[in-house]
């Protein structure tokens, strides 16, 4: 059974019977047929409606791979406890991240992390900091890497490394001119923000709060839901907004200008975040500790 098992998770998450076969080196219909044997051995339960060339998941079928990927990684910290210490470094591994690790520092980290480990694969899923511990808590993920804290009875950060918001304006902005702006000025024109929920706007808030302020005080005209889109609207000119500074100095500068807020500090960290007393898989665990070593080698500019 736990083959099987095996099998429909990979065929999940590769979103590919064929991509599936291909790599396991049978045929697509084998695959299939071995889906079928799942279903028929769970008492005749449909997992998968099949849409075209693609297929999607019934509500069974989620609740069956939510499940499966439970005991599988469950076997996975059993056989890595009482296993023997020499480790095959190869496999998948399903990371989460906020937009901007997911989308300015991971992509060079786990690079290099392949560069030494050639048989690692990974998943990448970006989203807001909040849905990214949702996915770690319910191990959709293996871990993540976000702009928030999360302390729980069932989740835990550790820090990763600084980030720094700055003020960014549209180069032909009134305020692109000014050496510095104060923040109360901010007000009187239109402002693009991150969506609820991202690390990005939970620390804005706080930031502002601690002027006695909050958003309700500014005229925001737009939530975008990531980074790129917040940059692509400032560009345009709709408004102004506040940007990780990974993503100002990594990322496309044209039609942009930065302006220093007067006695204004933005500042947040970056978390490595886990489920609580719940070990990773070997692979997982490997790519952790790199992650985590590189911010404490200074790697990162943070």
């Amino acid at each position: 059974m736990f083959d099987l098992m095996r099998l429909f998770v990979q065929v999940v998450e590769e979103q590919s019977f064929t991509i599936v076969a291909r790599k396991l080196e049978i045929s697509q219909p084998a695959v299939s047929n071995q889906m079928r044997v799942l279903e028929e051995k769970l008492g005749g339960v449909k997992l998968i409606n099949r849409k075209g060339k693609g297929f999607a998941l019934t509500q069974e079928g989620e609740i069956f791979y939510r499940h499966s990927k439970h005991m599988l990684d469950s076997w996975e910290e059993l056989m890595g406890e009482i296993g023997d210490s020499e480790r095959i470094m190869s496999g998948k591994i399903h990371i989460g991240a906020s937009n901007i690790p997911g989308e300015y520092l991971l992509p060079s980290l786990l690079t290099n992390f392949r560069k030494a480990f050639p048989d690692i694969t990974f998943k990448l899923t970006i989203g807001d900091s909040l849905d990214i511990a949702e996915k770690v808590l319910t191990r959709e993920v293996d871990f993540a890497v976000v702009g928030a804290v999360f302390d729980t009875e069932k989740l835990t950060s550790e820090y990763w490394l600084k980030d720094e918001l700055a003020l960014i304006v549209p180069e032909d902005h009134p305020l692109s001119l000014k050496r510095s702006v104060e923040l109360q000025s901010l007000k009187a024109y239109p402002m693009v923000i991150r969506e609820n929920g991202s690390g990005h706007r939970r620390a804005f808030e706080e930031a502002l709060a601690k002027q006695a302020l909050d958003l309700h005080d500014f005229n925001i005209v737009l939530e975008a839901g990531s980074t790129e889109g917040v940059k692509n609207f400032v560009r345009a000119g709709l408004g102004y907004s506040f940007l990780s500074r990974h993503a100002i100095e990594q990322g496309e500068k044209s039609g942009l200008a930065e302006v220093p807020v007067e006695d204004f500090s933005l500042e947040r960290g970056f978390y490595l975040l886990t489920r609580r007393n719940k070990s990773l898989n070997y692979i997982a665990e490997q790519c952790y500790r790199f992650l985590f070593q590189q911010r404490q080698d200074g790697t990162i500019v943070s």
